[in-house]
């Protein structure tokens, strides 16, 4: 590894290419979606959902989380973003219902409509597909976007009731 700058640790250096790589994703999907529209949302959301099939399994079980309840859910996404340089809070945490909150974001900074439409849209079809993986019966859904003006972005997940269909 190179010398650091002077004042730099180790920590900061990863979060700064968090950051820096986010920014570049944040900038690639934004252009995609500029340029296909409703078809590159699509494509933008499938690289997501591929991204959970590839990865969050693996990952519960690199981290040692068991269980495939909506508490063992929010504790995967905590872990692995404050790993990636997320400021992350765990708000609530049952096995019916979860809340986790990310207070920054690598990928859009700051209020902006475009960017809160690939939110909703396309880019947390990774934690939408993660439910399907681990477990049919749960449901996330975003209730709070900094990309629209909130101070955090906030996912909920429950558990559905027995017998309700997705």
């Amino acid at each position: 590894m190179p010398e650091l700058p002077k004042g730099w640790t180790p920590e900061r250096a990863w979060k700064a290419t968090g950051r820096a790589r986010g920014r570049y994703m944040g900038d690639l999907e934004r252009l995609v979606y500029q340029k296909w529209g409703e078809e590159g949302l699509k494509v933008i959301g499938q690289v997501w959902a591929d991204g959970a099939d590839r990865t969050f399994l693996q990952g519960m079980q690199g981290f040692g989380i068991q269980g495939n309840d909506a508490a063992a859910y929010a504790r995967f996404f905590v872990t692995a973003n404050s790993l990636l340089g997320y400021d992350m809070e765990l708000v609530e945490a049952t096995p019916q219902r979860a809340v986790f909150r990310y207070h920054t974001c690598h990928i859009f900074p700051g209020p902006d409509e475009v960017n809160a439409d690939l939110c909703r849209k396309a880019h947390f079809r990774f934690e939408e597909r993660a439910c399907q993986l681990l477990n049919p019966r749960l449901r996330t859904r975003i209730t709070k976007l900094q990309t629209a003006g909130d101070p955090h972005c906030e996912m909920v997940v429950e558990a559905a009731a027995a017998g309700s269909r997705r």
